[in-house]
């Protein structure tokens, strides 16, 4: 690994950390981001761009050095993962069940990508570029041409610029997926009464709406809807805010809107991962999920941590393909699953409604439940 030369376009949290993990193994790295995340000035205020993280990637971060340099002001443990059906029937997975302290954490992503920059900083094998951008590729000499018209040589070059990554058009790389016509409604709250270390959601026709806690008084409210729907309340806000009392307050009390935004659905999954033997996706490069289990950063973070163990036991071509054909494999059936739950547990359709009932009874079986608890942590027997 320390003869390796690593090129990563895009420095958010998977971007980022790809970076770190890849110093830490001691490969020399160079990491692209023309917006870096500012190091000083952080608020204590949450962000609405939140991610759930699960126990098994969060303690991988920390042993990246992330937890002793992130405001843990941003950072939320949670206990339980309760999840409830249209017909009301609820299911709460606890960490106790499997004797852990925690199922994961609530955390900013800025405040997650502020430390992993935080860390880079003490390498001395990693280049942080700001103010260049990677404008060409050559997969022939292993190099990639930037905007002053320099050329900066690779062994491996990572893509984990997002959806509409550079890297993925340098390849020509195709996708496959589609619109949900829906849109995701984000709004920090502030509560009157403290809110419980536990993360939940309600099933509905038309989406589900769920809740993250942040602090303990403090969450993010999340509602799932038709697109004209959302849009239609973010332009009022005294609409939105009879709204998300009508549909939270009896779950959590009162409580005062902080902030709301919201982004579309949409779910997209490159054809191929990687390319000329050199080049690989990651992340939201490769793959774009239905966020309502919160496994999208999951999935980034666990495509990582994939090729870093097949690039520490293979040379490069053979260990791109074997991350491609195991993480592909992975996220695809993770993106199904999200896919059947979501359309079986909104349906109307009393024969759908009974079996997503069945279904909940059944994964109370202790063996099962077990299982499916440890999936949730990252931890699969």
């Amino acid at each position: 690994m320390r003869d390796l030369t690593v090129v990563i376009n895009g420095g958010g949290m998977v971007g980022a950390a790809s970076a770190l993990a890849f110093a830490k193994a001691g490969a020399y790295v160079k990491l692209f981001e023309s917006h870096p995340p500012k190091l000083e000035g952080q608020t204590d205020d949450w962000d609405l761009r939140i991610s759930s993280v699960n126990l098994a990637n969060w303690q991988w971060l920390r042993s990246l050095g992330v937890n002793e340099v992130i405001a843990h002001s941003k950072v939320r443990d949670y206990q339980r993962l309760t999840v409830t059906t249209q017909s009301g029937k609820s299911l709460t997975f606890d960490a106790s069940e499997v004797d852990q302290a925690s199922l994961g954490v609530m955390v900013e992503n800025n405040a997650l990508q502020t430390a992993l920059w935080q860390c880079l900083r003490d390498y001395e094998n990693v280049e942080l570029v700001t103010e260049q951008r990677i404008n060409s590729l050559n997969t022939h000499d292993r190099t990639v041409e930037l905007t002053h018209g320099e050329r900066s040589s690779f062994d491996v070059l990572l893509g984990c610029d997002g959806a509409n990554s550079i890297i993925a058009q340098l390849t020509h790389t195709a996708y496959r997926g589609w619109d949900y016509d829906q849109r995701c409604l984000l709004t920090n709250v502030e509560l009157e009464q403290p809110v419980a270390s536990e993360t939940w959601e309600v099933f509905r026709p038309q989406g589900p709406y769920a809740l993250l806690p942040l602090s303990n008084n403090k969450a993010c409210l999340i509602d799932y809807d038709k697109r004209a729907g959302i849009r239609s309340l973010q332009h009022d806000k005294a609409a939105l805010q009879t709204h998300l009392t009508q549909l939270f307050e009896p779950h959590i009390g009162p409580f005062q809107l902080i902030k709301a935004a919201s982004f579309p659905l949409q779910r997209k999954h490159a054809l191929t991962y990687c390319s000329y033997g050199c080049v690989a996706l990651l992340g939201d490069s490769a793959h774009s999920i239905h966020p309502m289990a919160g496994q999208g950063v999951n999935l980034g973070f666990a495509d990582i941590r994939c090729l870093l163990d097949e690039l520490s036991n293979k040379p490069v071509t053979p260990a791109l393909n074997a991350y491609e054909k195991q993480r592909k494999f992975e996220n695809a059936k993770m993106m199904r699953l999200m896919d059947a739950l979501q359309i079986s547990w909104r349906s109307s359709n009393p024969i759908a409604r009974l079996l997503a009932d069945v279904s909940l009874s059944a994964a109370r079986a202790p063996i099962l439940k077990h299982f499916l608890i440890k999936q949730a942590i990252g931890e699969i027997e």
